[in-house]
């Protein structure tokens, strides 16, 4: 009894290694990736060839689910219905590609994460199917397709060529022969010529090599002579020497470079402004225009050209002597006549030096001598200037006060009073505008209208 109690142990123990032996065969034929619960999804595929059910489904390489059923679904497409784990989350825009392992191997799912990560697939979800890759059968469908095209092309070729002398394979290999043929017939016919060619250059290699051998001397003199030279400034002996080693006469081309470059640089530094303003002139209702040009050289010096119109000039008086005869008796007359060119153009050159806030000023003023100041702080100023200073006629000298305020950088405002002392009349008010370009404008305009500024850059 005790025998036989031994026995039904080893018989249940046999028994129960056989049953898990059975049940991790069928867990390894199926191939089962999901542990646990899953949930499914599914793509359509225009051709699932080589896809089974319970083919592997793989993330970045690793195995997250198996191809639970492969079949035909709607449009004439294949449905492929997978199961994957609960722990893989997929975005919403993931995509899944058909792969092959090797050249014969199986076919299974490749899954490719998409970038909405705020918006994951849920179950019984649709994924879309990318362009297929690693496809043996249509890769050796293509290559049949190669060798059919390139079958037809070679008979065609053979077609057209047959006995037909016109034909283009034909015409080909004649014309082949025809120029081999005419290259033959050039060769033989000028042979006697090649051969004086072939002469002629093993005379002037012989010629080249005896020329070389008796002048030999003379380039090995002229060698030394090169060497001679070399040696001499290299020792600073002669001018050009002492021009190379001479450390006082590098230092003085240096300093003239640099005065060079100084002078240069100074014209580069040139600041140029161009303007225009107008003058309502109160007692005669009229307009005076200046067109105005300053060169600054530098911030405190500065070339002020000016040409104006003045439609009420002073009057320019001619005196004339004349003899006259009456009753016997002779006398002169002399007469004043007082003459005014409203067309005439004045002139304006005057050099300017800054002292801070003030800027003292001379030169012609109106086509006459003239000197003048101006106090200009900030975004107003005031401009005194006095010229024409001939005291003939009871003529006294014209003086100008002005004043102007900037509105931009560009456009400003100004008033003022124009010859006070003149005691032909009333002074004479005037109000007007103005605008101006300063160098950066220019040179914008110039980039503009593809020129170059007055400054030259």
């Amino acid at each position: 009894m005790k025998n036989w109690s031994v026995e039904a142990r080893v018989g249940v123990f046999v028994f129960i290694i056989l049953l898990s032996l059975a049940w991790l065969t069928l867990r390894i034929s199926d191939r089962a990736a999901v542990g646990g619960t899953g949930y499914e999804i599914s793509f359509n595929a225009s051709s699932a060839s080589g896809l089974k059910a319970k083919a592997p489904v793989e993330l970045a390489g690793v195995s997250v689910g198996l191809v639970k059923e492969v079949e035909l679904g709607e449009n004439q497409q294949a449905k492929v219905v997978m199961e994957l784990n609960d722990n893989v989350k997929l975005p919403a825009d993931s995509k899944v590609i058909l792969r092959t392992r090797g050249f014969l191997g199986e076919t299974y799912v490749e899954i490719v994460p998409g970038q909405e990560s705020d918006n994951l697939l849920k179950s019984n979800g649709t994924l879309q199917d990318a362009t297929r890759t690693g496809d043996v059968n249509s890769l050796v469908s293509r290559f049949n397709e190669i060798a059919d095209d390139v079958k037809e092309v070679s008979g065609n070729a053979r077609s057209k060529a047959g006995s037909d002398p016109d034909a283009p394979v034909n015409q080909i290999i004649a014309n082949l022969q025809e120029f081999t043929r005419a290259i033959k017939d050039v060769t033989v016919q000028n042979s006697q010529n090649i051969d004086k060619i072939a002469t002629n250059l093993a005379v002037l290699s012989s010629d080249l090599k005896e020329m070389v051998q008796q002048n030999r001397e003379d380039v090995r003199a002229t060698l030394d002579q090169v060497a001679s030279i070399t040696g001499k400034i290299d020792r600073g002996e002669g001018t050009l020497g002492k021009l190379v080693n001479d450390e006082t006469t590098v230092d003085k081309i240096n300093d003239s470079l640099d005065g060079l470059n100084d002078t240069l640089g100074g014209f580069s530094r040139l600041q140029t402004e161009l303007g225009f303003h107008t003058e309502y002139l109160g007692k005669s209702k009229d307009f005076k225009n200046y067109v105005s040009l300053a060169l600054n050289p530098s911030p405190d010096k500065a070339l002020l050209i000016d040409v104006s119109t003045d439609p009420d000039p002073n009057a320019d008086y001619i005196e004339r002597t004349v003899d006259v005869t009456a009753g016997g008796v002779s006398s002169t007359v002399s007469t004043n006549t007082a003459t005014v060119d409203r067309n005439q153009l004045l002139f304006s050159a005057q050099l300017a030096k800054r002292f801070y806030d003030l800027q003292l000023r001379g030169g012609i003023i109106e086509s006459t001598g003239g000197v003048g100041i101006d106090y200009v702080p900030g975004l107003y100023g005031l401009h005194f200037s006095a010229f024409d200073f001939s005291t003939r006629n009871n003529q006294k000298p014209h003086l100008k006060l002005l004043g102007d305020i900037n509105l931009t950088k560009n456009l400003y405002l100004l008033g003022g009073l124009d010859d006070m002392l003149n005691p032909t009349q009333k002074t004479d008010w005037f109000v007007g505008a103005g605008f101006k370009f300063v160098d950066d404008d220019i040179k914008r305009f110039a980039a503009f209208g593809g020129g170059k500024s007055l400054t030259g850059k």
